[in-house]
Parts: structure tokens; sequence; C-alpha cells
């Protein structure tokens, strides 16, 4: 017999191209999908239900989609660099993140991806497409954050950056297949897989290949750091006499499967070879912010055609406020406050469920009937007129400081009342710090 749940008496928003806003709103769901939507006067009158869902006080959403995470960049919380701080991009690379994912372990990815997870939930994110690096535990890596998916219960699509930077890259490329492999013979409802790869300055010609021909193989696309900062230009042009993303479209890397993340320091040329080849992009600045390195040009990225989306890069799990921090930057950096707030909502609620589509075909974003049931409640009082003309100000300057009540994916109840379900978080915090403090001591 099907799991039947009714969601009741909150503010609706749909979202999706004809966005709507209905109060004393209410949403049907049966199993993992949504079978109706609209006014909880009529809803309650066609359905009989398991289980009612108060939503009174709350807006009642789509979960939010995370185009690109680290999840183990959990354990680099608080963690300060030994020695001289780090003066540009390239030191903070070699002095921070390859330090920490040359010592990962089994215990440590798991821990890390956990917590991270848990924090998805508490911020209204259901799915996820994330970046794994460890360069000393690869084989077998995905399915310790696989198995952290499941027990928390989101959607995600992962991925290994293979990388050449400690002669692993065929250990790399190995654990991608593998991983594609294994969900080919057991599909999954949560789990997704791409083919991953480091930024292409530490990525050699054969590696480059070899993964290209995986992603092929399994009609997936290719996952990787694209021009974050100058070195990766720098190293490119000197090695390979080609910029980062001619040589990605020559070694056919490029595609609508694949995502191009950060793509900061690119020419108009390339811009126009992202455009031609219906490559996606992910936008994530506060990771830029705070690594010096600049920001991507996202205001003419759209205004080609190019699908940018955007995501945390590991910097927090907190997509909304990301949000907001990108609407900040760009009117900043532009000087003209008629940029960024479109461009910012947009990648969010537009181009995030659209890329997900692309790369792990799931239907999600949207309160619809047909779609995944992937919905939250967030406690929000309106203090001003809240309708669908109004709705994109009060995500940007409202709702991002709103706490989330609710978390539904696939249907399941991760969280209600604010109280996990199933998950011990103060147990595994005070297990994970355990673990991350072993970590320190071992890169210290």
């Amino acid at each position: 017999m099907a799991d039947t749940i009714l969601i009741r008496d909150g503010t609706l928003v749909t979202l999706a191209n004809e966005n709507k806003i209905t109060k004393n709103g209410a949403v049907f769901i049966e199993d993992n999908r949504i079978i109706d939507s609209g006014k909880v006067s009529n809803l309650e009158k066609k359905y009989d239900y398991d289980r009612s869902i108060d939503a009174s006080g709350k807006i009642i959403m789509p979960g939010l989609i995370n185009t690109h995470h680290h999840l183990y960049s959990t354990f680099a919380r608080g963690f300060s660099v030994p020695g001289k701080a780090p003066e540009n991009f390239e030191e903070i690379l070699e002095k921070l993140w390859w330090r920490l994912d040359r010592n990962l372990t089994e215990e440590t990815i798991y821990y890390s991806a956990l917590i991270s997870l848990v924090e998805c939930v508490r911020k209204g994110t259901t799915t996820i497409i994330d970046h794994h690096e460890s360069q000393s535990y690869q084989e077998g890596a995905l399915d310790e954050i696989a198995k952290a998916v499941k027990e928390i219960g989101l959607r995600a699509s992962l991925c290994l950056g293979a990388s050449d930077r400690y002669s692993k890259g065929e250990e790399g490329i190995r654990e991608n297949e593998r991983f594609l492999s294994k969900l080919d013979s057991n599909p999954s409802e949560l789990l997704r897989s791409m083919v991953g790869l480091h930024a292409s300055f530490t990525v050699n010609n054969d590696t480059l290949d070899k993964s290209v021909e995986i992603a092929k193989k399994y009609n997936v696309g290719v996952h990787f750091h694209c021009a974050e900062g100058k070195v990766d230009q720098e190293k490119n042009v000197a090695k390979y006499n080609q910029r980062v993303v001619e040589r990605l479209y020559n070694h056919d890397a490029l595609g609508k499967k694949s995502l191009a993340v950060h793509g900061i320091h690119l020419n108009d040329e390339e811009l126009d070879i992202l455009k031609k080849t219906n490559t996606n992009v992910v936008h994530n600045p506060e990771s830029n912010m705070n690594n010096a390195v600049g920001y991507a040009d996202v205001p003419e990225m759209l205004r080609r055609g190019i699908k940018v989306g955007i995501g945390t890069d590991g910097m927090s799990s907190d997509i909304l406020s990301q949000t907001r921090c990108a609407c900040l930057l760009h009117s900043h950096e532009s000087r003209d406050s008629r940029v960024g707030f479109e461009e910012a909502t947009k990648m969010l609620l537009e181009n995030n469920p659209e890329i997900v589509e692309r790369i792990a075909d799931w239907n999600v974003g949207e309160i619809r009937t047909g779609a995944l049931a992937d919905i939250i409640l967030i406690d929000y009082h309106p203090p001003t007129p809240f309708n669908e003309n109004t709705f994109l100000g009060h995500l940007i300057y409202g709702l991002v400081n709103g706490t989330v009540d609710t978390t539904i994916c696939n249907g399941k109840i991760l969280m209600h009342n604010k109280e996990l379900i199933g998950v011990d978080e103060e147990s595994l915090a005070s297990r994970a710090t355990e673990t991350a403090s072993e970590l320190w001591d071992k890169i210290r």
C-alpha cells in the first residue's frame, strides 16, 4: 500500500515557469511523487491520507538544489594552516586543500559527508551535485559518501576528481568507472554519478582522454574545476599551448551533461565554446571571494545563453545564503543595483533544476503533479504583500533568514518540527569531532 502525506494550510509556492502562490495551500504526496496541489479545502475532500502535516505559518516550496558541493571540506572548518599564511590561490591549494585530501581516510570521508548532509537537510537542500577529492583514499571513496547519502536520505550525484598531482590519476579514473558501473548494475532513486576531474592544470592528457571515454561509455558528463584561479590558465598555456576551455573542448570533455565549475578567468572565445557546446557552468561566489580569485562574469554568461547554476563549493550547505551573496556581489562589482537580483534567482530557481535534469534526469525544483516529492516548509510570516510579483524579493531578503521546519526528500520526511528523523545529531557531531581531530594531527 502506498504511503500518502497531505501537507496542509501553508502558503504554497510552486515555482517553475508558472509560479503560483496559494494561501491555505496544500500538497498531496503518494510514495515519492507529488499527486496534486492547490487549496487545502479541495485536496482534503479528494484524498484519503496516512499522515497530515500542519504547515500553518510556513511557506511550502520545492526542496533546494546545490549544483557544486564538496562534502569532504567539512573537516577544514576551523583548521589553521601551519606556518606562513597562503598568499595566493595556488598556496591555498597546496597548504590546505591538498594536505587535507591526501590524508582523508574511509572514516573521515564518511563522517564529513554525514555532517554536511545533515546541514543540507537543516537548510532545505534536497539535491546536491558533489565533487569529491581524497587522493590518499580513492578506490571505494564514493561508496563511503553514497552510504552517508542513503542514511540521511537526500539526492546526490557523486564523482571523484581524478588528478595527476600525486601520480594517481589512473586510480581516480578507476574509482569513477567502478562507481558508475555499480550504479549501472544496481540503480538507485537517490544516487547518480558523473566522471570527476580536478582542475585541468593537474590533469594530463592521458587522464583527460580516459575520463572522457568513460563518460561517453556511461552517457554521463564530466565535472571539473574550470579557470578558478589564474594558475589554471597559466599552466595550461605553458604546458599545452591551449587555454583551459580550448583544451577541454579539443579533448571532447564539454557538453550538455558536463559541469564547468567557477569559470572566472575566461575570455570571449572560451565563453563562445561553452555556449556552442551547451556546457553548464556553476557559480560559487562565497568560495571565490574567500579565495580572493575574482568572480565569474555571470551576467555576461547568461546574456550569451550559457546555462549557469549556483553552488556552495563546500563553503557551507546553505544555498539560499549563497544566492543572496551572488545577488549582492554582482550589484557591487558592476556598480549597478539593477544587476545581480534576476541573475541570482534565475541560477537557483530555474537553472539549477534544469542542470539536475540534464545530469541526473530528476524532475525536481517545482511542485506539480508528477514531480518528485522533494518539499520544504520554512517558518516565515511575510511583513509585506506576498504574491507572485513579490516572491523573489521575499526569497532574497526574507526567506533567506527563515528557519526550515520540515524537509521531505523522495516522499520521506527527513526533518519535522526542526527535529531530524532517525539521526542523533549530537552523537554524530561528537564522533565527527574525534575523527577530525585525528585528521588534523596528521596534516599539521
